[in-house]
Protein backbone atom coordinates (compact mmCIF):
# COMPACT_ATOMS: atom_id res chain seq x y z
CA UNK A 1 0.00 0.00 0.00
CA UNK A 2 3.02 2.31 0.44
CA UNK A 3 5.25 2.09 -2.69
CA UNK A 4 8.03 4.20 -1.13
CA UNK A 5 8.42 1.90 1.88
CA UNK A 6 7.92 -1.20 -0.29
CA UNK A 7 10.64 -0.23 -2.78
CA UNK A 8 12.94 0.92 0.03
CA UNK A 9 12.80 -2.45 1.77
CA UNK A 10 12.68 -4.69 -1.29
CA UNK A 11 15.59 -3.00 -3.09
CA UNK A 12 17.61 -1.79 -0.06
CA UNK A 13 17.31 1.87 -1.03
CA UNK A 14 16.85 4.81 1.37
CA UNK A 15 13.33 6.20 1.21
CA UNK A 16 14.45 9.72 0.34
CA UNK A 17 16.15 8.42 -2.84
CA UNK A 18 13.02 6.45 -3.83
CA UNK A 19 11.09 9.70 -3.29
CA UNK A 20 13.44 11.47 -5.75
CA UNK A 21 12.59 9.04 -8.53
CA UNK A 22 8.95 8.01 -8.11
CA UNK A 23 7.44 11.39 -9.11
CA UNK A 24 9.75 11.60 -12.15
CA UNK A 25 9.68 8.04 -13.49
CA UNK A 26 6.49 6.55 -12.06
CA UNK A 27 6.12 3.17 -10.35
CA UNK A 28 7.11 0.81 -13.18
CA UNK A 29 10.23 2.65 -14.40
CA UNK A 30 11.38 3.31 -10.84
CA UNK A 31 11.19 -0.40 -10.06
CA UNK A 32 13.12 -1.24 -13.26
CA UNK A 33 15.77 1.29 -12.22
CA UNK A 34 16.02 -0.14 -8.69
CA UNK A 35 16.30 -3.69 -10.05
CA UNK A 36 18.99 -2.51 -12.49
CA UNK A 37 21.06 -1.05 -9.66
CA UNK A 38 20.99 -4.34 -7.73
CA UNK A 39 22.20 -6.48 -10.64
CA UNK A 40 25.85 -7.45 -11.02
CA UNK A 41 27.20 -5.01 -13.58
CA UNK A 42 29.50 -6.26 -16.35
CA UNK A 43 32.69 -4.31 -17.00
CA UNK A 44 32.58 -2.07 -20.10
CA UNK A 45 35.54 -2.35 -22.46
CA UNK A 46 35.81 0.50 -24.95
CA UNK A 47 37.89 -0.53 -27.97
CA UNK A 48 40.12 2.06 -29.63
CA UNK A 49 38.35 3.88 -32.49
CA UNK A 50 41.36 3.35 -34.72
CA UNK A 51 40.76 -0.41 -34.80
CA UNK A 52 38.99 -1.57 -37.93
CA UNK A 53 35.92 -3.77 -37.70
CA UNK A 54 38.13 -6.77 -38.55
CA UNK A 55 40.66 -5.78 -35.86
CA UNK A 56 37.86 -5.46 -33.30
CA UNK A 57 36.52 -8.88 -34.18
CA UNK A 58 39.99 -10.45 -33.94
CA UNK A 59 40.60 -8.84 -30.55
CA UNK A 60 37.17 -9.93 -29.33
CA UNK A 61 37.98 -13.56 -30.23
CA UNK A 62 41.33 -13.40 -28.41
CA UNK A 63 39.69 -11.99 -25.28
CA UNK A 64 36.89 -14.56 -25.36
CA UNK A 65 39.49 -17.33 -25.68
CA UNK A 66 40.52 -16.46 -22.10
CA UNK A 67 37.02 -17.36 -20.83
CA UNK A 68 35.56 -13.84 -20.81
CA UNK A 69 32.16 -13.40 -22.48
CA UNK A 70 31.79 -10.20 -24.53
CA UNK A 71 28.54 -8.75 -25.86
CA UNK A 72 28.47 -5.60 -28.01
CA UNK A 73 26.63 -2.61 -26.58
CA UNK A 74 23.39 -1.96 -28.45
CA UNK A 75 24.34 1.60 -29.47
CA UNK A 76 28.14 1.60 -29.67
CA UNK A 77 29.83 -1.09 -31.79
CA UNK A 78 33.21 -0.38 -30.15
CA UNK A 79 31.97 -0.94 -26.56
CA UNK A 80 31.66 -4.48 -25.20
CA UNK A 81 30.11 -5.62 -21.93
CA UNK A 82 32.44 -8.18 -20.33
CA UNK A 83 31.24 -10.94 -18.04
CA UNK A 84 33.29 -13.56 -16.19
CA UNK A 85 36.17 -11.09 -16.11
CA UNK A 86 38.73 -11.26 -13.29
CA UNK A 87 41.71 -9.13 -14.30
CA UNK A 88 41.43 -6.55 -17.08
CA UNK A 89 45.17 -5.88 -17.21
CA UNK A 90 45.91 -9.50 -18.18
CA UNK A 91 43.59 -9.49 -21.22
CA UNK A 92 45.10 -9.59 -24.74
CA UNK A 93 45.42 -6.07 -26.13
CA UNK A 94 45.26 -4.20 -22.81
CA UNK A 95 48.98 -3.52 -22.43
CA UNK A 96 49.17 -2.52 -26.11
CA UNK A 97 46.46 0.14 -25.64
CA UNK A 98 43.86 -1.48 -27.88
CA UNK A 99 41.07 -0.89 -25.36
CA UNK A 100 40.34 0.79 -22.06
CA UNK A 101 37.77 0.40 -19.30
CA UNK A 102 35.04 3.00 -19.88
CA UNK A 103 31.32 2.73 -19.25
CA UNK A 104 29.15 3.05 -22.35
CA UNK A 105 27.40 6.05 -20.76
CA UNK A 106 30.65 8.00 -20.66
CA UNK A 107 31.43 7.04 -24.28
CA UNK A 108 27.92 8.09 -25.36
CA UNK A 109 28.42 11.49 -23.70
CA UNK A 110 31.68 12.13 -25.57
CA UNK A 111 30.09 11.00 -28.82
CA UNK A 112 27.22 13.46 -28.22
CA UNK A 113 29.74 16.34 -28.11
CA UNK A 114 30.32 15.76 -31.86
CA UNK A 115 34.08 16.32 -31.64
CA UNK A 116 35.71 16.66 -35.07
CA UNK A 117 39.26 16.05 -36.33
CA UNK A 118 41.32 19.17 -35.63
CA UNK A 119 39.20 20.40 -32.70
CA UNK A 120 40.68 21.79 -29.48
CA UNK A 121 38.95 20.14 -26.53
CA UNK A 122 39.16 20.99 -22.81
CA UNK A 123 38.27 18.26 -20.29
CA UNK A 124 37.87 20.03 -16.95
CA UNK A 125 37.34 17.18 -14.44
CA UNK A 126 39.12 14.50 -16.39
CA UNK A 127 40.47 11.73 -14.09
CA UNK A 128 40.96 8.86 -14.70
CA UNK A 129 40.99 9.96 -18.36
CA UNK A 130 38.39 7.88 -20.22
CA UNK A 131 36.70 10.91 -21.81
CA UNK A 132 40.03 12.59 -22.52
CA UNK A 133 41.32 9.55 -24.41
CA UNK A 134 38.14 9.14 -26.47
CA UNK A 135 38.11 12.88 -27.23
CA UNK A 136 41.74 12.63 -28.38
CA UNK A 137 40.80 9.76 -30.69
CA UNK A 138 38.01 11.87 -32.20
CA UNK A 139 40.24 14.94 -32.73
CA UNK A 140 42.95 12.75 -34.29
CA UNK A 141 46.51 14.07 -34.40
CA UNK A 142 45.31 17.27 -36.09
CA UNK A 143 43.51 18.24 -32.88
CA UNK A 144 44.46 18.60 -29.24
CA UNK A 145 42.99 17.92 -25.80
CA UNK A 146 43.79 19.83 -22.60
CA UNK A 147 43.02 17.47 -19.74
CA UNK A 148 42.75 18.84 -16.21
CA UNK A 149 41.95 17.75 -12.69
CA UNK A 150 42.31 19.11 -9.21
CA UNK A 151 45.31 17.15 -7.84
CA UNK A 152 48.57 15.50 -8.88
CA UNK A 153 47.16 12.15 -7.77
CA UNK A 154 44.29 12.51 -10.26
CA UNK A 155 46.43 13.78 -13.12
CA UNK A 156 48.83 10.85 -12.55
CA UNK A 157 45.90 8.50 -13.29
CA UNK A 158 45.23 10.35 -16.55
CA UNK A 159 48.91 10.23 -17.57
CA UNK A 160 49.11 6.50 -16.84
CA UNK A 161 46.14 5.76 -19.11
CA UNK A 162 47.35 8.12 -21.84
CA UNK A 163 50.73 6.39 -21.96
CA UNK A 164 49.17 2.93 -22.29
CA UNK A 165 46.73 4.13 -24.98
CA UNK A 166 49.55 5.91 -26.91
CA UNK A 167 47.80 9.29 -27.05
CA UNK A 168 50.30 12.05 -27.81
CA UNK A 169 47.86 14.87 -28.64
CA UNK A 170 46.94 15.53 -24.98
CA UNK A 171 48.36 17.95 -22.44
CA UNK A 172 47.65 17.22 -18.76
CA UNK A 173 47.53 19.93 -16.09
CA UNK A 174 46.67 20.20 -12.40
CA UNK A 175 43.91 22.82 -12.20
CA UNK A 176 40.91 23.46 -9.95
CA UNK A 177 37.86 23.64 -12.24
CA UNK A 178 36.19 26.22 -9.96
CA UNK A 179 39.04 28.68 -10.67
CA UNK A 180 38.68 30.68 -13.90
CA UNK A 181 41.71 30.60 -16.24
CA UNK A 182 41.63 33.82 -18.29
CA UNK A 183 44.28 32.52 -20.73
CA UNK A 184 41.75 29.97 -22.03
CA UNK A 185 38.92 32.44 -22.64
CA UNK A 186 36.86 31.40 -25.71
CA UNK A 187 39.59 29.02 -26.91
CA UNK A 188 37.89 25.59 -27.02
CA UNK A 189 35.73 24.07 -29.73
CA UNK A 190 34.38 21.66 -27.09
CA UNK A 191 34.49 21.77 -23.29
CA UNK A 192 33.79 18.50 -21.48
CA UNK A 193 32.41 19.27 -18.03
CA UNK A 194 31.82 16.01 -16.15
CA UNK A 195 31.17 17.61 -12.79
CA UNK A 196 31.42 16.04 -9.30
CA UNK A 197 27.98 14.76 -8.34
CA UNK A 198 25.99 12.67 -5.86
CA UNK A 199 26.87 9.49 -7.78
CA UNK A 200 23.37 8.00 -7.55
CA UNK A 201 23.77 6.52 -11.03
CA UNK A 202 26.75 4.33 -10.13
CA UNK A 203 25.34 2.75 -6.98
CA UNK A 204 25.24 -0.55 -8.88
CA UNK A 205 29.07 -0.56 -8.84
CA UNK A 206 29.69 1.48 -5.68
CA UNK A 207 27.14 0.08 -3.25
CA UNK A 208 28.20 2.27 -0.32
CA UNK A 209 27.11 5.55 -1.97
CA UNK A 210 23.51 5.18 -0.79
CA UNK A 211 24.71 5.03 2.82
CA UNK A 212 26.97 8.10 2.51
CA UNK A 213 25.00 10.58 0.40
CA UNK A 214 22.40 12.72 2.19
CA UNK A 215 19.78 15.27 1.10
CA UNK A 216 21.86 17.94 2.87
CA UNK A 217 24.99 16.85 1.02
CA UNK A 218 23.23 17.33 -2.32
CA UNK A 219 23.02 21.07 -1.66
CA UNK A 220 26.79 21.49 -1.29
CA UNK A 221 27.41 19.32 -4.38
CA UNK A 222 24.96 21.46 -6.35
CA UNK A 223 26.80 24.61 -5.30
CA UNK A 224 30.13 23.11 -6.43
CA UNK A 225 28.59 22.22 -9.81
CA UNK A 226 27.46 25.82 -10.29
CA UNK A 227 30.91 27.12 -9.42
CA UNK A 228 32.49 24.87 -12.07
CA UNK A 229 29.95 25.98 -14.69
CA UNK A 230 30.45 29.66 -13.84
CA UNK A 231 34.23 29.33 -14.23
CA UNK A 232 34.25 26.97 -17.21
CA UNK A 233 31.57 28.12 -19.66
CA UNK A 234 33.76 30.99 -20.89
CA UNK A 235 36.34 28.60 -22.33
CA UNK A 236 33.85 27.67 -25.09
CA UNK A 237 34.27 29.54 -28.37
CA UNK A 238 31.20 31.29 -29.82
CA UNK A 239 29.49 28.52 -31.77
CA UNK A 240 31.30 25.87 -29.73
CA UNK A 241 29.93 23.12 -27.47
CA UNK A 242 29.67 22.70 -23.72
CA UNK A 243 29.05 19.04 -22.85
CA UNK A 244 27.75 18.96 -19.27
CA UNK A 245 27.50 15.54 -17.64
CA UNK A 246 27.07 13.69 -14.33
CA UNK A 247 26.92 10.08 -13.16
CA UNK A 248 23.72 10.64 -11.21
CA UNK A 249 19.93 10.33 -11.50
CA UNK A 250 18.68 13.55 -9.96
CA UNK A 251 16.87 16.33 -11.84
CA UNK A 252 18.34 19.02 -9.60
CA UNK A 253 21.87 18.12 -10.73
CA UNK A 254 20.89 17.30 -14.31
CA UNK A 255 17.93 18.73 -16.26
CA UNK A 256 17.53 21.66 -13.86
CA UNK A 257 21.23 22.50 -14.20
CA UNK A 258 21.00 22.47 -18.01
CA UNK A 259 18.01 24.82 -17.80
CA UNK A 260 19.94 27.09 -15.39
CA UNK A 261 22.89 27.23 -17.81
CA UNK A 262 20.67 28.32 -20.72
CA UNK A 263 18.96 30.96 -18.54
CA UNK A 264 22.15 32.46 -17.10
CA UNK A 265 24.70 32.04 -19.91
CA UNK A 266 24.64 32.36 -23.74
CA UNK A 267 23.86 28.72 -24.51
CA UNK A 268 21.13 26.82 -26.34
CA UNK A 269 20.28 23.25 -25.32
CA UNK A 270 20.66 20.97 -28.37
CA UNK A 271 20.39 17.52 -26.80
CA UNK A 272 20.00 15.99 -23.35
CA UNK A 273 19.68 12.42 -22.20
CA UNK A 274 19.21 10.60 -18.90
CA UNK A 275 20.56 7.04 -19.09
CA UNK A 276 19.15 4.53 -16.61
CA UNK A 277 20.42 1.17 -15.33
CA UNK A 278 18.04 -1.61 -16.24
CA UNK A 279 17.04 0.21 -19.44
CA UNK A 280 20.16 1.40 -21.27
CA UNK A 281 22.89 -1.18 -20.45
CA UNK A 282 24.83 1.62 -18.74
CA UNK A 283 25.39 3.33 -15.42
CA UNK A 284 22.89 6.01 -14.46
CA UNK A 285 24.30 8.98 -16.36
CA UNK A 286 23.14 12.33 -17.71
CA UNK A 287 24.57 14.54 -20.43
CA UNK A 288 23.51 17.75 -22.16
CA UNK A 289 25.04 19.26 -25.29
CA UNK A 290 24.79 23.05 -25.16
CA UNK A 291 25.83 25.34 -28.03
CA UNK A 292 27.30 28.77 -27.26
CA UNK A 293 25.51 31.57 -29.08
CA UNK A 294 27.93 34.49 -28.68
Amino acid sequence: TDPVKYFSVKYSMPEWIVNLWLPVYGTERTETLLMGLLKIHPVSLRFCLELSETDREDLKKKIEATGVHLSAHKELPYVYLAENLENVSELPGFAEGKFTVQDASSALAVKAAKIKPGDFVMDLCAAPGGKTILAAEYTKEAGHVLSRDVSEYKTALILENLERMHRTNVKVEVHDATVYDAEREASADVVLMDVPCSGLGVMGKKRDIKYRVTPEGLKSIHELQRQIVEAGWRYVKPGGVLLYSTCTINREENQNMAAWITEKFPFVLEEERQLLPGTDETDGFYFARLRRRT
